[in-house]
């Protein structure tokens, strides 16, 4: 009787914030990087609550007629890539939405085309992106992608300011700018204002294919992006009840030096972590020296339980997150 395979778990890299709280645990507290890291935590889990805050007030968006949002689209043209945080298909035209989480006094320079903040309190002065630059990227982006797929449906977009404490004191007269409260309002105002359109395909369709073409947003492990000498990074697996990275693994399961914590799955967030901080690729040497593992088949059998892309015969096999 043959043995029954063994279905393999599917893994990913870590999200963005998640990722980013891994490496801190495992830098020294006095890591030069450190507040520079904080910092960036901060910005990305700040961005993450905005989009949030959008997606709520959308819940109560309310259109008689025919309108499809998509949320969180990674797309590409040749090496043309965007992240758009949403897209409203309707029956009059389609709207790009872009989110920015930025507390404090919005400014806008007319003369110079620039926005800057001032803090609340202290009123310190911070440049800022145009944001109607990138607004119009993305449209730009979607006009095209449309065009290529023959979808004829006029775009246009909304930039929503979703920080509580944000406060416009100047902004440009013509710019399709505001904050989460006012958002719906100035979707009804946009569709008023355009024609109905004889949609070239089915909004469900179109929808879709935005799906179908979705594609992974690629970056560099963050100890390479943002330049931290491996050396620094604390290696071990992660125990989550002390939180030290003393695990050490024991016949088919992993039990905490420090604590006696014993967790089988402790495995799953090493070797993320390691796609995630360190490098794209792995090795069964570069995994025990991560891991702390010292048995080579030990550590074969670990990766084995995972559904990665395996390259190579067994002495120089190299293991990588799938494309899903």
């Amino acid at each position: 009787m043959k043995g029954v395979e063994r279905i393999k778990a599917e893994l990913d890299l870590l999200p963005k914030t998640l990722a980013i709280e891994c490496l801190l645990k495992r830098l020294p507290s006095n890591h030069k990087q450190r507040g520079y890291l904080e910092n960036q935590l901060h910005r990305a889990t700040a961005g993450i609550r905005g989009e949030g805050k959008m997606i709520k007030k959308f819940k109560e968006f309310s259109y008689e007629g025919n309108c499809l949002p998509v949320w969180d689209l990674n797309m590409k043209l040749n090496e043309w890539a965007v992240q758009i945080d949403g897209l409203l298909l309707t029956d009059r035209c389609a709207i790009v939405l872009d989110s920015k989480n930025v507390s404090g006094e919005i400014h806008y320079d007319a003369v110079n085309e620039e926005y800057y903040k001032k803090t609340m309190p202290g009123g310190e002065i911070l440049t800022m992106e145009n944001p109607v630059f990138q607004l119009n990227k993305h449209i730009h982006f979607v006009r095209k992608w449309f065009s290529l797929h023959n979808i004829y449906l006029p775009v246009t977009g909304l930039i929503v300011y979703t920080a509580n404490n944000c406060v416009f004191k100047t902004k440009p007269p013509d710019a399709l700018i505001c904050k989460t409260y006012q958002m719906n309002a100035y979707l009804y105002q946009i569709l008023r204002d355009s024609p109905l359109t004889a949609v070239s395909h089915p909004l469900e369709d179109i929808g879709k294919l935005i799906a179908a073409n979705q594609v992974p947003f690629k970056s560099s492990p963050l100890s390479e992006f943002y330049k931290i000498d491996l050396r620094d990074v604390k290696p071990g697996v992660y125990c989550k009840k002390c939180c030290c990275h003393g695990m050490q693994r024991v016949k088919k399961s992993w039990i905490c030096a420090a604590c006696g914590n014993k967790d089988a799955t402790a495995d799953r967030l090493a070797v993320q972590e390691y796609f995630s901080l360190i490098d794209r690729e792995l090795t069964n040497r570069k995994f025990r020296e991560f891991s702390g593992i010292e048995n080579s088949d030990a550590a074969r059998r670990v990766l084995a339980k995972y559904d990665l892309e395996i390259t190579g015969d067994r002495k120089t096999r190299v293991y990588k997150i799938k494309n899903r």
